[in-house]
């Protein structure tokens, strides 16, 4: 097995510039760095973790801690494969020279207990944060001790973390600025769960959107609660049945999911998309989601979350080395595309009038 000498007596360079290339220290040039890389693979060279650890303290390790419940309910809601997601950040961050550890909060542990216990174990240089929470106590906690944690989503309102998320702005101005060219505008916003912060950030993005076209969100028109089918089938019979005001022409919602949710409520009340109603969603890769065949194929924006493994991956290492430094490096927010399907069309006069 090669070792530090191999590498710095084929380079021509000390052990000790080797060994700070190989450990990410800023004072190696760039070139050099890479030539220290490539060697080290060329030689298969692997570092020794225990001895890396004692001459940095660091261990190249990032830790992601997930809510049992909480992975099982994104897998029915129809979200991406945690799995997928897992594997692909694992070998992300493998490419750049560190680890990823994987640790599952059980139902009798608190979250804070768990980030508690792993940072007392010494082993990990960062953590990332997902399914964030606008008061969530796990951002709270590593803020309060001041270790290094990137977010997966967006950030609580007021903060400025690190953090890699989808452009939550987009994924609503984009399908609401057509609905708005097409003419609609009494639009029902499906999202859920409320208090998560993409819902908090899409909520307000359709309020603004709105607002800058001259027209008054009705609160009434923003369900919060999409998740629950219950509540979600009451709500959407309100607003149709024309009681709680102006009949809605088109359904913007947060899911696939929530999609075929409220395509199964349209049909009930007989409804056709897009004749009738204009049905939107957004598409975040996760599997696919049968609509059936009462509605067309869908309009959406799309991105597949496990596509921010990659940034994800780099943040997380950006953060674990220099600390909470927020800025363009350690804050991507990335752009979704905009798929046109046939789920929408100009609105329906008849139903959009007043009661």
């Amino acid at each position: 097995m090669a070792s530090l000498k191999d590498i710095s007596k084929k380079l021509g360079l000390s052990t000790a510039t080797v060994s700070r290339a190989l450990n990410g220290f800023d004072d190696v040039h760039p070139k050099t760095r890479a030539r220290v890389e490539d060697a080290a693979r060329e030689l298969g060279y692997v570092a020794n973790r225990a001895a890396k650890l004692l001459v940095s303290g660091k261990s190249n390790i990032i830790c992601l801690i997930a809510d049992l419940e909480l992975v099982r309910q994104t897998r029915d809601a129809g979200s991406p494969d945690f799995l997928e997601l897992i594997s692909r950040l694992s070998c992300e961050l493998s490419e750049r020279g560190f680890d990823l550890v994987f640790s599952v909060k059980s139902p009798n542990e608190t979250a804070v207990a768990k980030y508690q216990d792993m940072i007392k174990r010494g082993i990990v240089d960062a953590f990332i944060v997902g399914a964030p929470t606008q008061d969530d106590p796990r951002i709270a906690f590593l803020e309060e001790v001041e270790f290094p944690f990137v977010v997966h989503g967006l950030p609580p309102v007021g903060t400025d973390l690190p953090f890699v998320s989808v452009d939550n702005v987009q994924i609503v101005s984009d399908p609401l600025l057509a609905l708005l060219d097409l003419g609609h505008e009494h639009i029902v916003f499906v999202q859920g769960p409320p208090g998560t912060t993409h819902a908090v950030q899409r909520c307000d993005t359709y309020r603004q959107v709105l607002g800058d076209a001259g027209i008054a969100a009705d609160e009434r028109m923003i369900i919060l609660d999409g998740d629950n089918e219950s509540k979600l089938k009451s709500h959407l019979l309100g607003l149709f049945s024309g009681r709680l005001g102006p009949r809605p022409t088109a359904v913007m919602c947060g899911s696939v999911a929530l999609a075929q949710a409220c395509g199964k409520v349209l049909v009930e009340l007989g409804l056709k998309v897009p004749d009738d109603v204009s049905l939107v969603a957004n598409d975040d890769g996760g599997d696919p989601v049968q609509l059936g065949p009462e509605i067309p194929d869908l309009c959406r924006t799309y991105f597949d979350w496990s596509d921010t493994s990659g940034p994800l991956a780099e943040v997380a290492i950006d953060v674990s080395k220099k600390g909470m430094k927020p800025g363009p490096v350690q804050c991507r927010n990335l752009a979704c595309e905009m798929i046109f399907g046939r789920s929408i069309a100009r609105p329906n006069q008849g139903l959009g009038g007043e009661a």
